[in-house]
């Protein structure tokens, strides 16, 4: 089929998977399904990413097959943007996941221990392993959504430890999400360069040394800054009717 011709020209196998983060993907999607699908995708179509993010994000859609070398979108991004927001999205994006991920079709992600996991991507694919950790967390994330069933033990995100023997460095300590809800701490400066507060720390969450439980503190923060952004606007709309 002409999907899966689009996969080979693109090379996905030969492509370190996706190691940004799937929320960065699908805020991408939903410019896309709002503004339209360009005849290329390049750095200017990714303006709202920083330069680092949106290197990957390029990166994460070549890889996927989603675009060409040469930025031309395939059949495979346009019906993912078809679908977004749809009951059929998580059918399309299942195919691609499983295109994609050949060297997971080997185990069975409903039963497999971490290290399994991680083994399949480290025998895989050329890259350290905290680039192959975002690797495994980006695909944990679009399976879920995809509605690929993962197995408790992957689902709690427990990676082992390193094949060189290295132990993981000590967690950093758990910010109380209690301290999220007050409001003098969402007080911020103005965003740099005209780039709204809830994508920087979205960015910041992609940072490759940033620790999960600082990240799920950081996404309880953007959720609190959108839900009151929305909340404002509410407002707005109803005073000014």
């Amino acid at each position: 089929m002409e999907h899966e011709t689009q996969m080979a020209e693109a090379g996905a196998s030969a492509r370190t998977p996706p190691y940004v983060s799937y929320r960065t993907l699908t805020t991408l999607l939903e410019d896309l399904k709002t503004v339209g699908l360009p005849p290329r995708i390049d750095r200017s179509v990714l303006t709202r990413f920083s330069g680092g993010v949106g290197s990957q994000l390029l990166m994460a859609l070549k890889s996927l097959s989603l675009v060409k070398e040469s930025g031309e979108p395939t059949d495979w991004l346009k019906e993912l943007v078809r679908t977004y927001g749809t009951a059929n999205y998580g059918d399309t994006l299942k195919q691609i996941l499983t295109i994609s991920y050949p060297y997971l079709g080997t185990i069975d992600l409903a039963t497999a221990t971490p290290s399994m996991f991680a083994d399949a991507f480290r025998n895989a694919v050329d890259a350290k392993e905290d680039v192959l950790r975002k690797c495994r967390t980006f695909f944990l994330h679009a399976a879920k959504e995809a509605g690929i069933e993962i197995g408790q033990r992957l689902d709690k995100g427990v990676v082992p430890r390193a094949s060189n023997g290295k132990r993981r460095g000590k967690a950093a300590p758990k910010i109380d999400a209690r301290l999220l809800s007050v409001p003098q701490l969402v007080h911020t400066p103005p965003p740099v360069q005209g780039k709204e507060l809830e994508y920087q720390l979205i960015d910041l969450m992609t940072e490759p040394d940033i620790d999960d439980n600082v990240k799920q503190s950081i996404w309880a923060l953007v959720q609190y800054l959108t839900a009151r952004k929305m909340k404002k606007a509410a407002a707005s709309q109803e005073a000014t009717a």
